[in-house]
């Protein structure tokens, strides 16, 4: 008998052990491999929350990282540049714009300057203008003026026609001075004591404040002076000066 036999020990043929190794193989081949155990229903909530938790992170970054519109990119102004600012209303040769604007009138008592004036009546009123660019800074136009009168009695209406001569005297500014004269009717004598019709002139400064290419807010202080002209010394010639206070819009047509 064998030594190793005598041991107790089992020894196999060559032949046999490749079989044996080979039956191992394919035991360990055919087998499924392990899963791990299902999620509980509470681990499932905790990962549902935590996705959301990290969603809810992620989806500002990415709106904030979108890619820019390409207006608004145009809109922006190239590195060295300064932004650009509105231009407002355009006065340049063959340009039309027109105004649109409201006003209080502050009566000046006796006389102003070089022209006599008793009236003293407050009034108020809106006007409508249309203009024309000249070149050079000039603009010529026409007008018309509602006010009302403010009598103690009954008030008294009128309608004023007027021609314009506008001048910006420094070039790339927004400051001018007008100059009108005109032609005024009324529903009663205007002032008290004089006829219902009068001759008026008027000349003051004002500002453009620009709000987009081809609109502005005007500003503007008029002295003006209505009178019917039949003589100083005539007691039907009380005439007035006042100061006239002017706001309203102005835009290219």
């Amino acid at each position: 008998m064998p030594p190793a036999a005598r041991r107790g020990k089992l020894v196999l043929k060559p032949a046999r052990r490749r079989d044996k190794m080979r039956e191992m193989r394919a035991v360990l081949l055919s087998s499924k491999p392990l899963r791990s155990p299902r999620p509980t229903q509470r681990i499932r909530a905790r990962r549902r929350r935590a996705l959301g938790l990290v969603a809810g992170c992620l989806l500002p970054i990415g709106c904030s990282a979108a890619p820019r519109r390409a207006q608004d990119v145009a809109a922006e102004p190239a590195p060295g540049q300064e932004a650009q600012h509105p231009s407002g209303v355009k006065v340049e040769s063959g340009h039309w714009f027109g105004e649109v604007k409201t006003h209080v009138a502050i009566p000046i008592l006796q006389k102003s300057f070089f022209w006599d004036g008793n009236g003293e009546v407050d009034n108020a009123g809106v006007g409508l203008r249309a203009f024309r660019g000249l070149g050079d800074g000039w603009a010529l136009g026409m007008g018309f003026v509602a006010a009302n009168w403010f009598l103690s009695g009954n008030d008294v209406q009128s309608g004023e026609i007027e021609a314009v001569l506008r001048c910006y005297p420094f070039s790339g500014s927004h400051f001018f001075i007008d100059g009108n004269t005109g032609y005024q009717q009324a529903t009663d004598a205007i002032p008290p004591g004089g006829t219902e019709w009068n001759f008026c002139f008027g000349f003051g400064p004002g500002y453009e404040i620009p709000l987009e290419d081809g609109m502005s807010l005007i500003l503007a202080a008029n002295y003006h002076h209505i009178s019917n002209a039949l003589g100083r010394q005539s007691p039907h010639n009380p005439s007035q000066n006042e100061a006239r206070l002017w706001i309203g819009f102005a835009w290219n047509f």
